[in-house]
């Protein structure tokens, strides 16, 4: 069985596809239609991978009578969209396009009033697009389980990351918190022999002075947008990694690192990080007791891993 798709997203919100991916290739072909970077990171666990940003994906939203290349569609058996389709557009130009295959539309989340993860809600959408997967399998394995495969023993790994951004600034803590927190790490006698990085994204830009003039004076290495191997790289032999809830933080815990993960402003139950050694903080406040709660979370989980 081949099964297209489509779910045009962040890095975040793709990523909680690959609990049910994982699954699914096992006994079906899967081609993705997403968005970058997001893709990027399913193309090991999927047949093919394309950018919803090019080849006419947007005109599947086009009406009758209107201009505008519809992208092409290589054979499947199954099409699942994830989308937004209030007038069933999308829809329609999908079941014109292909004959006899069974096409489904979900939205791309689940309702505000339903209390599930995203992960868990995408994977049984799939499950009830009879595809073969099961959800709460697949989405079991993905919290006991790194679903990125090329690790190193837990008792190999070096090194603290941290990822102080996010999509939302509802999300995140200000600079001098991380950089508070950061000191208060380094104090601590598990990380005196550790390299200390900081991964800024390209939105963080105006930011990196700021981080570079007090960081740099500690020793602490600041990487700007790196590329998806040299992140994957740092994230898969990092000891300990501390972000909010954003789609780094995400990938760090589903290559199995000891992650810390804080929590603001969003739903745990919803957006949990996935993987073996995930710990979540939520606390509103950027201030010492934080900072104590991560201390305490970081000495907890790399003592019990050790």
């Amino acid at each position: 069985m081949k099964i297209l798709i489509i779910r045009p997203a962040a890095l975040g919100d793709t990523l909680m596809l690959l609990p049910a991916i994982a699954h699914l290739n096992r006994s079906a072909s899967i081609v993705f239609v997403g968005r970058t970077p997001g893709a990027d990171f399913l193309g090991s666990h999927v047949e093919t991978c394309i950018n919803y940003e090019t080849g006419g994906w947007h005109n599947l939203f086009v009406g009758e009578g209107k201009t505008g290349p519809l992208p092409l569609i290589p054979p499947v058996h199954r099409v699942v969209a994830f989308l937004r389709d209030p007038e069933g557009l999308a829809l329609k130009n999908l079941s014109s396009m292909l004959a006899n295959v069974s096409i489904y539309r979900f939205p791309p989340f689940p309702p505000e009033t339903k209390k599930v993860h995203v992960a868990l809600y995408l994977a049984a959408c799939l499950e009830n697009a009879n595809c073969p997967v099961n959800a709460k399998a697949a989405f079991e394995d993905a919290c006991h389980r790194a679903l990125f495969h090329r690790l190193p023993p837990l008792g190999a790994r070096r090194g603290v990351v941290f990822h102080p951004a996010s999509g939302g600034a509802k999300k995140t803590y200000p600079p001098p918190f991380w950089m508070a927190l950061i000191q208060a790490l380094k104090g601590l006698p598990l990380f005196h022999q550790e390299h200390f990085l900081v991964l800024l994204g390209p939105a963080e830009k105006p930011l990196f002075a700021c981080y570079q003039e007090k960081l740099n004076r500690q020793g602490t290495e600041i990487l700007m947008a790196p590329d998806r191997e040299v992140l994957c790289d740092h994230l898969g032999k990092a000891r300990l990694y501390v972000g909010p809830d954003s789609g780094i933080t995400h990938l760090a815990a589903m290559h199995g690192t000891h992650t810390v993960a804080l929590f603001k402003g969003s739903a745990v139950f919803q957006w949990r990080p996935l993987g073996p050694a995930v710990q979540v903080i939520e606390n509103k406040e950027a201030g010492p007791p934080l900072i104590s709660q991560v201390v305490e979370a970081a000495l907890e989980g790399i003592r019990h891993k050790a």
